[in-house]
């Protein structure tokens, strides 16, 4: 498995000094959580849980956190909620998995979502791309 994972925080909209997209590493060994979040029209997001360097600069009150929880919408400029299907598994939380157990022996892999689970229409037959809106560390 690779050592690190990398979330690609896209936001078109976003106005300098913040670019349009943003990488964010994570140790995977500081990985001790995935949680998903966000029931019906709600936003959909996941919360991972770290230990390690992020904690402790938390745990001293300096920039770091606990848990990091990244936004996923289906637009690269504004908030849009992914749909996602009761009964199915959650495709945020399955993305970070997969990423986690991906590129052995690799330094680093890329967390990329792909398309909601939306019921299919001649313009998005396979559901809409996702993207990851938003990172928060707390």
């Amino acid at each position: 498995m690779a050592k690190f994972i990398k979330f690609n925080i896209t936001n078109t909209a976003a106005v300098q000094p913040t670019g349009p997209i943003n990488s964010i590493l994570v140790n995977v060994e500081d990985i001790t959580t995935v949680t998903g979040l966000g029931a019906a029209a709600a936003a959909k997001q996941v919360v991972i849980g770290l230990t390690g360097r992020a904690a402790q600069a938390a745990a001293a009150g300096n920039a770091g956190g606990t848990t990091l929880t990244l936004l996923a919408s289906t637009s690269q400029s504004a908030a849009a909620v992914p749909a996602f299907v009761n009964g199915q598994p959650n495709p945020l939380v399955n993305a970070v998995r997969s990423a986690m157990t991906s590129n052995p022996g690799g330094v680093a892999t890329t967390c990329s979502l792909g398309n909601d689970q939306a019921a299919a229409t001649v313009a998005l037959p396979n559901g809409a791309q996702m993207f990851w809106r938003s990172a928060t560390f707390a």
